[in-house]
């Protein structure tokens, strides 16, 4: 499946390169415009997912941390009743 994918991208690059062939300087500048643009959106698409994990990732490190002090609260509720200071 890869190498099948691998190939496929070879022959569509060898495609783009075989059409750019012969355009002038101006529409050779307007495809390597677009490419960047393209880039460009891909990456921001990467971003956007890391951010939405990163806020995934806080939200549930907050919903632990309330359940973590849920938890010792009721774990130490009556602490100083059942372990009373000596003196």
């Amino acid at each position: 499946m890869i190498t099948a994918n691998l190939k496929h991208s070879m022959e569509l690059e060898q495609t783009i390169l075989k059409e750019t062939n012969g355009l002038s300087w101006n529409s050779l500048q307007t495809v390597l415009d677009f490419i960047r643009f393209i880039k460009s959106r891909e990456q921001n698409s990467i971003t956007s997912k890391n951010d939405l994990t990163d806020q995934t990732m806080e939200k549930e490190l907050s919903v632990l941390e309330t359940t973590s002090l849920i938890h010792l609260e009721e774990e130490f509720a009556d602490y100083k009743k059942i372990y009373p200071k000596e003196i």
